[in-house]
């Protein structure tokens, strides 16, 4: 029953805002918080991601669970040893992740050679 409860309001607010489905998303979420069978039928395929959610942050783990955490912002005294560093030697810079260094070109066939020979050779000015 709250499933089709839910349909039937989804499409009531999408007819109402005339197709257009933010403003149907935002009336049906003020409908909602009036009718708590619709905001029971909105929550329930999400409420054991909430439950964990609640549960770790009552734990004081909210932080360490979020994905996109911002990095810490840079002072400009380490920004600036980091530049002195790099350009005396001390420390190579970090230009790629360490995590997966690249592996050399496969060595190229006798025939992919000669193709590329036979192209170079039809691009040569000729004088």
């Amino acid at each position: 029953m709250s499933r089709e409860h839910l349909k039937k309001k989804a499409r009531e607010a999408l007819k109402e805002a005339g197709g257009n489905a933010s403003l149907a998303a935002r009336l049906l979420h003020g409908w909602a918080l009036e009718d708590e069978a619709l905001l029971l039928a909105l929550v329930k395929p999400m409420l054991p991601s909430l439950s964990l959610l609640a549960v770790q942050r009552a734990a004081g783990k909210d932080d360490s669970y979020r994905a996109g955490r911002r990095p810490q912002p840079v002072t400009e005294k380490a920004a600036l040893q980091a530049v002195a560093e790099a350009l005396s030697g001390k420390r190579a810079p970090a230009m790629t992740s360490n995590r997966n260094p690249a592996t050399p070109p496969a060595e190229a066939s006798t025939r992919h050679r000669s193709a590329v020979q036979f192209l170079a050779s039809a691009y040569k000015p000729k004088s």
